[in-house]
């Protein structure tokens, strides 16, 4: 385990329970140099920026499998470890690990690639000793993929970080105050994903098609949250669901051309209505 940040430390953690010995444990912070590597697999748990460098550095040959971490990075940056004759591969876990907090992997979805077909095997295997649920991805799609993962984690502590801030520019209360009343609707919002899709589950006056709501949010809000608040007015817009297909249930079936072009007549609607509710 070469790099014992969050994750790293996790693993190092949680391998072997997973019946995975960790014989060696490394970080370069501690000035020592690079120890041999006997080992069967290498996992480079360091930043997304020294993945390549890391990997010219370490000696490794073939049986043996190097991994990086990193969710947005293809194989490419093992080129190294390949010329060497090293398999090689990636296991990104869909978890967000805080340095300091003790978390597994249980329940997490992984992206995983390899270099061929039985290495791909073998951390898929891995990856479900972790508990884990394995998605092959593709070395051109990777940036895509972790994009995803950015909006879905990052991007929404960040939103309900500017809520926080709008919430205690309406009363005065306290940022932990803040954070205890809005805790719970964003959870409760979240949580109804589980059962339900995004167009089921949206809420709110774009959702209910409340144009003086929407243009009061705006007259209200701080002039540099109006772009943010426009931007994810005009998606709800797009998420909210016809009656029709409301009462489907979502389902799509099979598309004829005129079914097709009611949802392009549909699309167009949505995205007039946008304009008009601002």
């Amino acid at each position: 385990m070469l790099g014992l940040g969050s994750v790293g430390s996790a693993l190092r953690e949680w391998l072997p329970r997973a019946g995975t010995k960790v014989q060696i444990a490394w970080k370069r912070s501690n000035g020592r140099a690079l120890p041999p590597l006997d080992v069967d697999v290498v996992f480079l748990a360091v930043p997304d920026s020294a993945v390549a460098q890391v990997c010219r550095l370490i000696e490794v040959g073939p049986r043996q499998l190097v991994l990086h971490l990193a969710g947005a990075l293809s194989l490419d940056a093992l080129d190294a470890a390949r010329r060497k004759g090293a398999r090689v591969g990636s296991l990104h876990p869909l978890r967000a690990f805080v340095r300091g907090r003790r978390e597994g992997f249980s329940g997490a979805a992984a992206a995983v690639a390899g270099s061929d077909a039985a290495t791909l095997r073998q951390i898929s295997a891995l990856a479900r000793r972790l508990d884990m649920r394995p998605i092959a991805t593709r070395g051109g799609s990777r940036a895509l993929y972790h994009a995803a993962a950015v909006l879905a984690a990052g991007s929404q502590v960040a939103l309900f970080a500017e809520a926080v801030r709008v919430f205690r520019a309406a009363t005065g209360v306290t940022e932990p105050a803040a954070r205890a009343a809005l805790l719970p609707l964003t959870l409760g919002a979240l949580e109804q994903l589980r059962p339900l899709p995004p167009a089921r589950a949206i809420t709110g006056p774009a959702a209910r098609g409340d144009r003086a709501t929407i243009r009061a949010h705006r007259k209200a809000l701080p002039r540099d949250l109006v772009p943010l608040y426009d931007a994810l007015t005009r998606v709800m817009i797009e998420l909210r669901p016809t009656p029709r297909a409301a009462l489907r249930g979502g389902g799509t079936g099979g598309r004829s051309p005129l079914v097709q072009r009611r949802r392009r007549s549909r699309r167009s609607q949505k995205q007039a209505s946008s304009k008009l509710l601002f």
